[in-house]
């Protein structure tokens, strides 16, 4: 079959039959290289490459994140990512982990879903998987580089940083030598009133009684009441009333101990102490968000290298092997990971805990 072609040689146009034409194939190779020439250019372009990226900054605007990081580490991760996608503006609402799943249930309860992403404890972020609330997004940047059972298979969450509940001291009130080594050195006589703990440790006293056995981790915990320890809301605030003296021992986060410490507060934290509850947060997208291209441009960031640095700055553990080897918290402690299955009896130890360490205040 022939396919008529138009040629012009000296001004002159020549009529041919494709199959007639001994240059035909020559053209074809030449066309087809082009045409590649053009594919690759395409692909390797920024603009190609940024298809995402472009179209959720063309169609969405804003990006809705309810953390419980700090204001300071949450605003750090808002000038990154608004410096990374100027067209998308990062909300973010900063509270502490259970009530940010307090809001998000009742949220849902009305039908409502006002935010995109949300980093919060492990318990927490499984008592908002088991609702149904939570999107399956597998980032590329989970890919490698984090440990065994850090991305949840199904995409429903992912690791961001670990957090472990340790014993801290103020050292111009308490040497080393007198400091408790143990959880239940925390029942002597000399430690009545003298310590300090926040109001919403419910990860921590269940995973406590889990570790401990339920009758004699509730020993321990009743006779912690009786000691009757201050309480306050939030373990950054415990730490800097620590570090000014205002109670000589605290529960408080290792990572922030150990920030403290370096920065030259008399602050120490104890490594002996048997368990070390250890909790992962984690970051999830909402399985009705209302800014879905954004909510992923914002997972992969916190999950990114990049984004993981960040943490580590601000003194976390960050979920990444390749960082978590040089962060604040080391290796040869007596370490106990929170039980994901302890969600299904989040509010009864919640009620438990507060008839135990709240009810008389």
């Amino acid at each position: 079959m022939s396919f008529p072609s138009v040629i012009r040689r000296d001004g002159v146009a020549v009529a041919r039959s494709m199959s007639n034409y001994a240059e035909g194939p020559l053209l074809l190779f030449r066309l087809a290289s082009f045409l590649s020439a053009v594919f690759l250019f395409l692909c390797l372009s920024p603009a190609w490459g940024q298809t995402a990226q472009a179209q959720a900054e063309t169609a969405e605007k804003e990006v809705v994140w309810y953390t419980a990081l700090s204001t300071r580490e949450a605003d750090a991760f808002r000038l990154l990512f608004e410096k990374k996608y100027p067209a998308i503006k990062l909300t973010i609402l900063r509270q502490p982990g259970e009530k940010v799943r307090t809001r998000i249930l009742t949220e849902a309860q009305a039908g409502k879903t006002f935010w995109d992403v949300v980093s919060i404890n492990h318990l927490d972020i499984e008592a908002l998987n088991q609702e149904g609330l939570l999107a399956a997004y597998l980032s590329p940047e989970g890919k490698t580089g984090f440990p065994p059972g850090a991305i949840d298979p199904n995409g429903h969450w992912s690791a961001l940083y670990t957090r472990q509940f340790v014993i801290a001291y103020n050292t111009n009130q308490v040497p080393q030598s007198k400091a408790p080594k143990d959880w239940p050195d925390l029942l002597e006589p000399q430690w009545k009133g003298q310590f300090a703990m926040d109001d919403s440790d419910i990860e921590w006293y269940a995973s406590m009684l889990e570790y401990l056995g339920r009758e004699k981790g509730l020993a321990l915990m009743r006779g912690l009441a009786q000691q009757n320890p201050q309480i306050r809301r939030g373990h950054t605030l415990l730490m800097a009333l620590l570090k000014a003296g205002d109670f000589p021992l605290a529960m408080v986060l290792a990572h922030e101990a150990e920030q403290a410490k370096k920065a030259g507060a008399p602050v120490e934290w104890v490594k002996t102490l048997d368990p070390i509850v250890t909790s992962p947060s984690q970051v999830a997208i909402a399985t009705k968000a209302q800014h879905p291209k954004a909510a992923r441009l914002l997972v992969d960031l916190l999950l990114s290298t990049e984004g993981q640095t960040l943490l580590q700055q601000a003194g976390r553990s960050p979920a990444r092997t390749a960082l978590d080897s040089a962060s604040a918290v080391n290796g040869g402690l007596k370490v106990h990971y929170v039980n994901p299955k302890l969600s299904a009896e989040f509010s009864k130890d919640e009620q438990e805990f507060k008839e135990i360490f709240l009810k008389s205040r």
